[in-house]
């Protein structure tokens, strides 16, 4: 029981410390390579693999956030500011600094 117990921590302290370079690199060579191949074969197979690469690539970008409190891309940013805003790792993050007497 021990030891699945430290195997758990060991993938966990692995996804947590490299996770994020992985689903971003790996989503990335999955998307450009479905929408490749599906540009050249019409594979409806391939085209779930492009929509499969860019959802890792945002998951990467999640995770990326999680940790560092910012993202690393703009436009990841503008997918989880504007289309994913209930995802979005970093709102309510931010510290106001206008007094509440002079908020709108």
């Amino acid at each position: 029981m021990l030891s699945l117990l430290a195997t758990g921590i060991l993938i966990a302290l692995g996804l947590w410390l490299f996770g994020s370079i992985v689903l971003r690199a790996g989503g990335v060579v999955l998307a450009v390579g479905g929408l490749m191949t599906t540009a050249m074969t019409g594979s409806p197979a391939m085209a779930a693999a492009s929509i499969l690469g860019a959802l890792a690539w945002l998951a990467g970008h999640w995770l990326f956030a999680l940790r560092h409190h910012y993202f690393s891309s703009p436009l990841a940013r503008r997918v989880f500011n504007d289309v994913l805003a209930p995802l979005n790792p970093t709102r309510r993050w931010g510290i106001p600094n206008v007094p509440p007497e002079r908020r709108r």
